[in-house]
Parts: C-alpha cells; sequence; structure tokens
C-alpha cells in the first residue's frame, strides 16, 4: 500500500450449492490479486483485478464467474461498464481478468469510498459467493479510497489509510539538522517512526497563525551569528496538531532553542547548529513540548515550500498523519 495505490492478492474459497434444495455440493478455491490506482490531480481511480480457479469439487466445464463490486450506496461515485459485470466462463486451471474505471462525481469537500466485492461461480443450477472488502467481510475496510477538492487546484484521490513520510532535503541541511536534533533529544520523539507518533495537519489558518505567534513570540531574538535574513523556524511544524501551543505551551522561551551559526574559515563561510548550554555538555530539555531555531530564511522557507508541496501530492487534510525523516534511523 502507498499513498496512490491498494495492492492484494488472497486465497478465496466459493461454497456450491444447489439452489432448489440448499444442499452443498462442494467447494471451488482459487486466488484474487487486485491494484487500485488513485490521481492526484484527477478525481478518478482504477483497479485492476485477476481471478485464478485453481481447484473445483465439482469438475463441470461450464463454470462461469461474476464480480459484483460496490463503490457507493449513493450517486457520488461512477463506475463505468467493466467485463465483471456479466458471467464469463472459466475453468480450472484458467484465469481472467479485467479493469474498472470509477470517479467520484462531487466537485466540493471530500467524499470516502469503501469499496466491497461479491465474487459469484455458477456450474449449472449451482451457486456459491464470496464476499470481502466491506465491513465485517474479508480483507474488511482495506478498499478505501478518498477523494477531495480541499487540497491544490484540482480535485483528485488517495489511499488515506497510508501514512507518508516527508523527507527533509539535505539541500537545507541546518533545517533537516535542527529537525533531527529535536526528534532525538525530545521524549516524545515527534514525528519520528518507529520511536515516537506522526504529525497531523493543522489546515485552519487561523490555529497556523495563532500556533507560530505563541512559539515565535516576542521573546525569540535573532542570533546575531545567523546569516541574515533570519527566520524563527519552529518544530514540531505550526501547520501541525503538535504544535507547542496546542499542548499547553503560551511562550517559545519553554521550547527547546537552537542557533544556527556561522564562521569563515579560509575565506569559506560554514554553517552549523548550536544551542545554549552546548560548551557545558548540557543537552535541550527532553521534556519540551516545542523547539525553535535561530534559522536562516532560506533554509526554514526551503523546507516550508516542499511539505507545502507535499500536502498538495498527497492530498493531507485537516488531521492526516504524517511522518517526518530528517535523517534518523526508523526504528
Amino acid at each position: 500500500m502507498t499513498r496512490d495505490s491498494i495492492c492484494s492478492r488472497h486465497g478465496v474459497v466459493i461454497i456450491m450449492m444447489d439452489v432448489t434444495t440448499g444442499v452443498i455440493l462442494g467447494n471451488a478455491y482459487g486466488t484474487l490479486e487486485q491494484e487500485i490506482d488513485t490521481q492526484n490531480a484527477i478525481p478518478e481511480f482504477f483497479e485492476y483485478m485477476k481471478f485464478d480457479l485453481t481447484k473445483a469439487d465439482l469438475t463441470s466445464s461450464a463454470m462461469t464467474v461474476k464480480v459484483d463490486a460496490i463503490c457507493s450506496l449513493d450517486t457520488s461515485c461512477k463506475q463505468n461498464a467493466d467485463p465483471w459485470n456479466a458471467p464469463r466462463p472459466i475453468t480450472v486451471g484458467g484465469s481472467i481478468d479485467g479493469g474498472f474505471t470509477r470517479s467520484w462525481t462531487g466537485n466540493t469537500g471530500n467524499k470516502s469510498f469503501l469499496i466491497s466485492y461479491a465474487l459469484t461461480a455458477n456450474i449449472g443450477g449451482t451457486v456459491g459467493t464470496t464476499r470481502w472488502g466491506g465491513h465485517g467481510e474479508q480483507n474488511g475496510g482495506q478498499y478505501l479510497v478518498r477523494c477531495d477538492a480541499e487540497v491544490g487546484s484540482y480535485a483528485g484521490c488517495v489511499v488515506p489509510a497510508f501514512t507518508p513520510t516527508f523527507v527533509v532535503s539535505q539541500q537545507y541541511s541546518q533545517a533537516r539538522q535542527f529537525i533531527g536534533m529535536v526528534q532525538a533529544s525530545m521524549a516524545t520523539h515527534p514525528g519520528w517512526e518507529g520511536r515516537g507518533q506522526p504529525l497531523h495537519r493543522e489546515s485552519v489558518q487561523s490555529e497556523v497563525d495563532k500556533n507560530r505567534a505563541v512559539v515565535c513570540d516576542s521573546t525569540f531574538k535573532p542570533h546575531a551569528s545567523t546569516p541574515p535574513p533570519v527566520q524563527c523556524d519552529e518544530f514540531p511544524f505550526a501547520r501541525t496538531k503538535e504544535s507547542g501551543r496546542r499542548l499547553g505551551v503560551t511562550s517559545g522561551a519553554a521550547c527547546q532553542q537552537y542557533m544556527v551559526t556561522s564562521q569563515t574559515i579560509e575565506g569559506k563561510l560554514y554553517l552549523s547548529l548550536t544551542w545554549p548550554g552546548l560548551n557545558q555538555g548540557k543537552l535541550p530539555s527532553a521534556d519540551a513540548k516545542c523547539a525553535r531555531a535561530s534559522m536562516p530564511k532560506a533554509q526554514n522557507e526551503g523546507v516550508g515550500g516542499d511539505l507545502g508541496r507535499k500536502t498538495v501530492e498527497w492530498r493531507l487534510l485537516e488531521n492526516d498523519a504524517y511522518w517526518v525523516d530528517a535523517g534518523q534511523p526508523v526504528g
């Protein structure tokens, strides 16, 4: 599973029953392969499905198979005609495949589609059905797609169950080092997969502004050694539910404090990350709920721009989760 695909392969057992007497006459066995691909800039998603019949207790060669797939109980999901909607012949050792094309008919807000399936096999008057995907069924809840018109300029669809990872570019080495240091030193390890919990998007701009105003309040002073222009860089990000303000912080003075400093060696400028107390061997407080740094503008805005583009690519909506990779090992 990824943010734009769901792949699965599972075995199926179909109990074959005489439809007039209700007597079970045998079983049919097979495997199903499915792949759903979403489009993050188009409100459509596509599915390929393949069924292999591996064994059948009934040896008739006149077996047919059809699949009924339900994308939505209302008109919000349009499903085009597909090769599965009518019985298709199959024999033991054989396979059939085909695809679905589905689209979201809405143009505002968002809509989630939990797709459910029913495969029906028929040998004369003997019928068997197996179901999966829906609530309470085999692989229940796995085939979930969400489409929205809330992020970016176009509507699109994603797989919301997958939590993506935002990789902080090495191009912004000081900001990356800052985030990595916070993840390592803070007891909650925010956004560090395998150690902490993921961050969650804050989509309400007024809340973002309040978060930033608290962490980067008047107690923040650009460090004299930080190359100008200087900005207050904060982590966890202001655009997250984990911002210090949301955790009860009332002033950025309570956050871990960092600074990027510069020095010129043989005519070349070098930047490095440091924090108060470094020379005394004191590490930043592990109990802090936030961190801020005196950061060059290009570093701070570079990371913010990358995250904004990923927000659109992954269609991160309110409270959607994501990990942050700043070079720390997973696990």
